[in-house]
């Protein structure tokens, strides 16, 4: 894994033996902490902010451990933040927002309000419809408005 080192540390395990704790970068800008024990000590010097190194990596039960580093041959830069030429940004200055679209005058079909009066009921009776929003609040007065409307009977709101 090729990566440019962000900081070093050194930690101690519990039992006291010295390591690193490395902060790299790598290409893509992902930000990963690797660890760099006492058998590597002689590659420790390596390990200076700004500096591009492969981590040889080998996995040892659950963990990944480092098993060598190697000067990388050719710097990374960290990723940097695209650039907004000024003429995009007078663009975007100059920009109005759009109105809405024209929206269907066409009254909704019998079939599909019978429908969705259906759904609404369905969920209502399943309890999917939460009653302590305001939108399930509103969805549960159209459905017992609808219901007297149609029906022509009252009906009681659990």
């Amino acid at each position: 894994m090729i990566a440019t080192v962000v900081s070093v540390s050194e930690e101690f395990t519990s039992k006291g033996a010295p390591y690193k704790k490395v902060m790299v970068v790598d290409g893509q800008g992902k930000e990963t902490t690797k660890n760099v024990f006492s058998g590597l000590e002689e590659k420790w010097p390596l390990l200076e902010e700004g500096k591009t190194l492969d981590f040889k990596m080998e996995k040892k039960g659950q963990f990944w451990n480092v098993i060598d580093i190697i000067p990388a041959g050719e710097q990374l830069k960290p990723p940097q933040q695209p650039q907004v030429l000024q003429e995009h940004k007078k663009v975007v200055a100059d920009a109005k927002p759009s109105e809405d679209p024209p929206r269907d005058s066409a009254p909704i079909a019998p079939q599909e309000q019978g429908m969705w009066f259906k759904e609404i009921g369905e969920l209502y009776r399943a309890g999917l419809i939460k009653k302590d929003s305001p939108e399930g609040l509103a969805l549960i007065a159209i459905y017992f408005a609808r219901m007297k409307k149609v029906m022509g009977i009252e009906t009681e709101k659990r």
